[in-house]
């Protein structure tokens, strides 16, 4: 009896101690370890402590979504084995396409809906002539990119448009720049589209053809899944989160400018690969996507209230990016070995 007992316990225990070792050696769990440590760090260095105030915390979950939104989707995009450089355009393009509807008279949320509606479109755009054409989506997004910027650039001749929505229409300001128990509503508009993406990705068949589509298209299409569909429709969820993001913003700085979004491309693909997401597709997580975020504004953020001078942050990112980058593959590697 005791024998039986004693074994049972050992198989239970051996299970216990394998389902830690998955958990450990998953991405998430270091680049969470690295966001844990990048907080205490700067909680010493910052100026006054001045990193960990309820102001400054304030601030940091408040601009988070605003490039979150946007990795969210690029993160599916790129499990799905492209690219978009073009973030940046369409979310300030849409972005000024709601101030000149609410400077025409439309109420600022049928502007929004309009908006959505946009930016589904232009990701629609990038898609097509990426799969109908077979360019690659990092030269198809270029091209747009500068398509878009030239555009908001002529129609704005390079100034800025007022936004002072919060004074006709308070409640959409509140709608995206108020608060939840004290919590900015911009966070937790970031966190429900997190989870909607999430449950999409692992709970509903497309998410298996992203994954499949990513790993490798023509054993998709092998399946009888439409490649070609699943990679628009992702472009196209980019396009409406890039939409949300810009109008957003705009909203919370009262304001458009036409150099809003100029390296949104950028830091959104770094906070991706941050994340753990592959660069050659199949592999990454919605999860993965919001610690790269939280890592990213921690190093902007931690670095400027160091007072680190600002010409240093890009050197101090890249360099990070590569680092986390060998990282994430070394644990991957061992990963795969166990």
């Amino acid at each position: 009896m005791n024998h039986s007992r004693s074994v049972s316990q050992a198989f239970r225990h051996g299970r216990i101690n394998i389902a830690l070792r998955k958990v450990v050696s998953t991405r998430e769990i270091v680049i969470l370890s690295i966001a844990i440590g990048l907080f205490v760090l700067f909680y010493f260095t910052s100026f006054r402590n001045r990193f960990v105030s309820p102001e400054s915390l304030t601030i940091i979950f408040t601009v988070i979504p605003e490039l979150g939104i946007v990795v969210i989707g690029v993160a599916l995009l790129m499990i799905c084995g492209e690219f978009d450089l073009s973030v940046g355009s369409v979310s300030s393009f849409c972005a000024l396409i709601g101030v000149e509807l609410y400077i025409f008279g439309l109420d600022p949320f049928l502007a929004l809906v309009i908006v959505i509606g946009v930016g589904a479109v232009l990701g629609a755009i990038n898609g097509l002539i990426t799969v109908m054409f077979g360019i690659p989506s990092f030269i198809t997004t270029l091209g747009t990119m500068m398509v878009w910027r030239g555009a908001q650039l002529i129609i704005t001749a390079g100034g800025s448009i007022s936004f002072h929505v919060q004074e006709t229409h308070p409640a959409f300001y509140d709608f995206f720049t108020g608060k939840v128990g004290g919590i900015p509503i911009q966070f937790i508009w970031f966190l429900i589209i997190g989870v909607a993406l999430a449950l999409l990705l692992n709970h509903h068949r497309f998410g298996n053809h992203v994954y499949a589509t990513g790993g490798n298209k023509e054993a998709a299409r092998a399946m009888g899944i439409n490649v070609n569909r699943t990679k628009i429709i992702c472009f196209m969820l980019v396009g409406v989160l890039c939409a949300v993001a810009g109008f957003m913003q705009t909203a919370r700085v009262r304001s458009f400018y036409s150099t809003q979004g100029e390296e949104l491309n950028l830091m959104a693909i770094a906070a991706t690969v941050v994340g753990g997401t592959s660069l050659f597709g199949g592999s990454g997580t919605i999860i993965g996507a919001f610690l790269g975020v939280l890592v990213l504004t921690f190093v902007e953020y931690g670095l400027i209230m160091s007072r680190v001078p600002s010409f240093w942050f890009k050197i101090v990112l890249g360099v990070f990016v590569i680092l986390v980058v060998i990282i994430n593959i070394v644990v991957g590697r061992r990963r795969k070995r166990s």
